[in-house]
């Protein structure tokens, strides 16, 4: 199967969607459609799991960062704008929305959690979002147009230090802390993975693969 890409939209015009969280009822759509079960109509918000590092200096100290591209998490939603500007043929490509599949931007999750990124990295932190708008999804994970931190997660074995940085983020983006191994369990109370039939068994197979693969994740996050 084929990645796939689906947009992920509220049901509620945006003119009377409260501000806020919530449970928030949202449409699916698959395009283009190979599978081989039926999409469903509605679905619970998408969740999925990243990490981040705290700035620790600069003018974005104490903030989220995605852990491989400079993009600092000041809000708790984000909206992804493609910035792969690496040759002079990016720059004269008409601007797209993001994720677009065949460059590797949007903001990436993962399916399951991801809570070795916050045992060895020192600034390193985990957590849950919920994704909407554009999304482009495989076996591993997805690149999202919009995502929301949910909750970060806190590891027993972090620093004095790392535990205040990671606490002093939640309350200024006001969303939850969890436990670090309790990710996956806390995660059914924002919404739902996103079902297998969605989901590709597509994998690179020879080693330029792997690491086009690897890379394009990467400039992603």
């Amino acid at each position: 199967m084929s990645p796939v890409r689906i947009s992920v939209e509220p049901l509620v015009p945006s003119s009377e969607r409260q501000v806020g969280r919530g449970a928030l009822r949202v449409g699916l759509i698959a395009d283009p459609v190979p599978l081989e079960a039926e999409t469903p109509d509605l679905i619970e918000p998408i969740v999925g799991f990243r990490s981040w590092r705290i700035l620790r200096d600069g003018p974005a100290q104490g903030e989220l960062s995605s852990p491989n591209f400079p993009v600092s998490w000041s809000e708790p939603v984000l909206r992804a704008e493609c910035r792969r500007f690496r040759s002079t043929e990016d720059l004269l490509r008409e601007p797209h929305r993001a994720p677009e599949a065949a460059c590797g931007c949007g903001i990436c999750a993962r399916h399951a959690p991801t809570t070795d990124f916050s045992k060895v990295d020192f600034r390193g932190v985990s957590g849950i979002v919920t994704v909407w708008g554009r999304i482009d999804v495989d076996s591993d994970g997805l690149r999202a147009e919009y995502a929301r931190v949910e909750a970060l997660g806190l590891y027993s074995r972090w620093t004095p230090h790392q535990t205040q940085a990671v606490s002093e983020v939640a309350g200024e983006l006001g969303v939850d802390l969890v436990d670090l191994h309790e990710l996956g369990v806390v995660a059914r109370s924002y919404g739902e993975v996103l079902p297998a039939s969605l989901l590709s068994d597509e994998r690179p197979r020879s080693v330029r693969d792997r690491f086009a693969a690897l890379f394009k994740s990467r400039v992603g996050e």
